[in-house]
């Protein structure tokens, strides 16, 4: 009996610690979109926008179950900017716009820098879902055809 119990110990000391650690993980599947704009007219004289949803999940740490503090960020997408990101068409044309953290589109959504805001919180399992609300300015002109961007989120678990 002694040897399995020293056996049992031994295993579980050899866990490794991040089975243990707090985590977070997308609901929102990869490659999925994040805001649709639907249709949107040259020269449109009103903003054209658009909201969206990142759903999340968090997991405590198995030795300490507290709530989970979480950062999400996004980064600037193709065009290496935020303000404005752009939309690419296959022509190579773009359209300008931009990711927000509040209705009145005010906060862009970004890293944290460069007047760009990230949204931090803490959950204990299944998380609020982030809406990020879109937005194409006025007084644009492109070529018909769909116009996309790719954004890359980021979850950190703090």
């Amino acid at each position: 009996m002694f040897r399995l119990r020293l056996l049992l110990v031994l295993i579980a000391s050899s866990l490794p610690l991040p089975l243990f650690a707090a985590s977070c993980s997308f609901i929102t599947p990869d490659g999925s979109t994040l805001v649709n704009f639907n249709t949107v007219f040259s020269l449109q004289t009103t903003p054209a926008d658009g909201q969206g949803q990142i759903s999340f999940s968090c997991t405590p740490d198995l030795l300490n179950p507290l709530p989970v503090n979480y950062e999400i960020s996004i980064d600037t997408g193709n065009s290496g900017t935020f303000t404005p990101r752009q939309l690419m068409h296959s022509s190579g044309a773009t359209l300008n716009y931009n990711l927000y953290t509040d209705l009145q589109r005010t906060q862009i959504l970004g890293d944290g820098t460069v007047g760009t805001t990230t949204v931090s919180g803490s959950c204990l399992t299944l998380c609020i879902p982030l809406t990020v609300y879109g937005r194409i300015p006025i007084n644009q002109w492109g070529p018909a055809g769909e116009y996309s961007d790719t954004v890359t989120v980021t979850l950190e678990v703090n």
